[in-house]
């Protein structure tokens, strides 16, 4: 269960970094994180406390490095196509965090790109 937290915290933290990388925490990206994040419940028996410190991955700033040093940790000790798998959906989650204002701004596609290389999808 802690491999599924930090995953999901990972997501929320990597969500708001793409969604605040080009300077503009639109309405419709932060709808889109908060239901993510409010969809913790369905993975399963989570404590209140953790259900807490989930969402206040929410009320901070992250940086490219940071989100890329991270991404790397949690993929550590998943076989090659564990490890894949992981990062295509968490490409495919930013992609969707990226897209969810209908505009891709020049940042966040560059910042995208930098994260795709960093992690061995590029």
């Amino acid at each position: 269960m802690e491999k599924i937290i930090d995953t999901i915290k990972l997501m929320a933290k990597t969500g708001l970094f793409f969604a605040n990388s080009d300077g503009n925490f639109a309405e419709r990206e932060r709808d889109f994180l908060e239901n993510f994040v409010g969809g913790i419940e369905s993975v399963g028996d989570i404590s209140d406390e953790l259900k807490a410190e989930v969402k206040d991955t929410l009320n901070h700033s992250y940086d490219l490095d940071g989100i890329v040093k991270e991404t790397l940790q949690l993929v550590e000790g998943f076989n090659d196509d564990e490890r894949k798998a992981i990062l295509v959906t968490t490409s495919l989650f930013i992609r969707k965090v990226i897209l969810s204002d209908t505009r891709v701004e020049s940042k966040e596609r560059e910042n995208y790109e930098l994260w795709k290389k960093a992690v061995g999808l590029a």
